[in-house]
């Protein structure tokens, strides 16, 4: 028969407690371990045509024939985002709707806005320019998440918004991944013959950044 010296059991019930209470804390700890990893499995591998995971944005680049001359004259790129590939932007800037969007490059840089008066501008920075091109990125989100395509054009003026060239047909690009649109106009069909706003080409295309 085994003798317990006084106080043993108690101990001994105390350690064993211990040990119960520190197991079920490993195990806790260990089910979530387990379930953080597996979240990170079920985000991975990235999936880009997730709206909720992507900022889609366009890119357009537009190259001219002489130089980009904002001393003279504007650039534009109007857009409009309400989905109908039968209508789209023209030439006129006095004649764009209210709800168009345009980007404008001028003397002061690269601003976004829409067309209605009153409307507030932003600059954007997510741009660049050269001598004989210039190119622009913004967020689908800032034209208001088109669902199916977007029609644009590009037009250059004077300084008084006075036409010198534009695409003579409008262009439409759908808002999916990848998509892409091209235009090559013709040399010397600029107003005047004026080589810094004769538009000769135009790209644009869905991305990621």
């Amino acid at each position: 028969m085994t003798t317990f010296v006084p106080g043993t059991k108690v101990v001994i019930g105390r350690l064993m407690r211990m040990f119960k209470t520190k197991s079920l804390i490993i195990i806790f700890f260990m089910i979530i371990l387990l379930i953080v990893l597996c979240t990170g499995c079920a985000r991975w591998p990235y999936d880009p045509s997730d709206p909720g995971e992507t900022d889609y944005k366009l890119k357009i680049t537009v190259q001219v024939y002489g130089e980009l001359n904002v001393d003279n004259g504007n650039y534009y790129i109007v857009l409009d985002t309400d989905g109908n590939p039968a209508n789209g932007p023209g030439e006129e800037v006095d004649d764009w709707e209210d709800e168009y969007y345009y980007i404008q490059l001028d003397d002061f840089g690269f601003y976004f806005t829409t067309v209605e008066e009153g409307s507030s501008s932003i600059a954007l920075t997510n741009s660049s320019i050269s001598e004989d091109e210039f190119q622009v990125t913004i967020s689908l989100n800032d034209l208001g998440n088109p669902e199916n395509s977007i029609e644009f054009n590009v037009v250059t003026t004077d300084s008084n918004n006075n036409t010198y060239d534009y695409l003579a047909d409008f262009l439409t690009i759908g808002t999916s991944f990848g998509s892409i649109v091209e235009d090559y106009d013709s040399l010397g069909d600029a107003e005047n013959e004026e080589d810094d706003f004769d538009i000769i080409g135009v790209t644009a295309e869905i991305v990621i950044l």
